[in-house]
């Protein structure tokens, strides 16, 4: 990859879903200028080692899923509102019945959180994010327009440190019931 950003065929290079030792393995060879990986809510486990990291190397911080899949909009209250299909039905521990009535206790929490701050749950949830520091820029997903500009608007959710306080009290890092992703997957990621 380094040798096709010196042809001019790549202009910069990005890493998703790199542990600490690729991160600084991956430096060693060319610039990293971003990395990718789940990071919201309910999944702050990069907060340990991974944003650290990034931070130290100059490396900006692209969480992806900061809405955690639809989940902290607060969309799912049930298995049955998601369609027979859905794939976080199908291959995401935290959507299964049994954790997904115990995550439905951080959906709460978001949800009593942005009425305070008049705005949706989506919008706290990716103000939240935003406030986590400049080189943070989450990406979230959406098939609507309407969720688009819903979504645009957090960036007008002013958090303070007082609000940021009360959400970390509410929401605190390994609130969320299951692991991201099915024990198969896990094993690729992060290393």
């Amino acid at each position: 990859m380094a040798d096709l950003v010196r042809e001019g065929k790549v202009r910069y290079l990005g890493l998703s879903e790199a542990g600490t030792v690729t991160i600084r393995k991956a430096v060693k060879e060319h610039t990293i200028t971003a990395l990718q990986t789940e990071y919201s809510l309910w999944t702050r486990d990069v907060e340990a080692e991974i944003l650290p990291t990034c931070r130290e190397l100059g490396i900006t911080f692209v969480p992806y899923s900061p809405l955690g899949r639809g989940f902290l909009t607060g969309r799912f209250k049930s298995t049955a509102d998601m369609d027979e299909n859905d794939i976080r039905r199908k291959t995401h521990p935290r959507f299964q019945p049994e954790n997904l009535e115990k995550n439905l206790r951080i959906v709460q929490a978001v949800e009593q959180l942005a009425a305070e701050k008049k705005c949706t749950p989506g919008q706290l949830a990716l103000a939240w994010c935003l406030s986590q520091g400049e080189d943070v820029i989450p990406i979230p997903g959406t098939k609507r327009i309407q969720y688009l500009r819903e979504n645009v608007q957090a960036v007008d959710v002013i958090l303070t440190a007082d609000d940021l306080r009360k959400i970390d009290e509410a929401i605190p890092k390994g609130a969320a019931s299951g692991e991201r992703y099915m024990a198969a997957q896990m094993l690729r990621v992060g290393r």
